[in-house]
């Protein structure tokens, strides 16, 4: 069934491979802190950063990525993946927004995360939706709220989606539910193109910190 699901999507990115700027998560494909949203990056728009997790009862883990757009709506990235005591495994990742944006509407994509399946192939389709301003102002101090909502195989194992809104134009606070725990963070922006995320991961029960810099255009 992991394999049929990720066969469909990769079906999707040949045969239907407009612009919007995404924000990398935590693991690199661009979305939340574990789950990807409908953006893309824009043609020749790139991020590259790290990350580390440190768990309570369970493995630390670390990443190191690095993605860029190659149209305005296909989106390839490299995560290298390290978990504490076992040997560290390079992810190839995938997502073609197909539908969107539209302002009022939604924003479709599909994607998939370690297409050569080196630690759990997952495949995925996502809609991410602006809410209006009768939901939250969409003026100073807040602005962009959106709704995610997806369903995913391996690493994102069924329903997943979040909440997410910018403070002041330089954080975006982030709330999500993975498939199996609810997270919680933020990423601000230090500098122009350099970005600190922080998050609280499994419910409360690990901490996130990581860093990543933005192409200039």
């Amino acid at each position: 069934m992991r394999h049929l699901f990720i066969a469909v999507v990769v079906i999707l990115l040949i045969t239907l491979a407009g612009a919007a700027w995404a924000q990398p998560s935590l693991i690199g494909p661009s979305g939340l802190m574990r789950t990807p949203t409908a953006g893309t990056l824009d043609a020749l728009q790139f991020n590259v950063g790290i990350s580390n997790v440190w768990a309570d009862g369970g493995p630390d883990e670390s990443y190191i990525y690095a993605n860029v757009g190659l149209t305005s709506r296909l989106e390839l990235g490299a995560t290298r993946v390290e978990l504490e005591n076992l040997e560290a495994e390079t992810l190839l990742n995938v997502k073609l927004r197909f539908l969107g944006p539209i302002p009022g509407k939604i924003t479709l994509a599909a994607g998939a995360i370690d297409i050569t399946d080196q630690v759990d192939a997952s495949g995925y389709l996502v809609v991410t939706h602006e809410l209006g301003a009768g939901a939250i102002s969409s003026g100073e101090p807040f602005s962009h709220p959106q709704v995610h909502i997806g369903m995913g195989s391996g690493l994102l194992d069924g329903l997943f989606g979040g909440l997410s809104v910018t403070y002041r134009g330089k954080t975006d606070l982030l709330l999500e539910y993975d498939g199996q725990e609810v997270n919680m963070g933020l990423r601000h922006m230090i500098f122009p193109r350099f970005h600190l995320a922080v998050a609280s991961l499994d419910t409360f029960d690990d901490l996130a910190l990581g860093v990543y810099l933005a192409s200039p255009w």
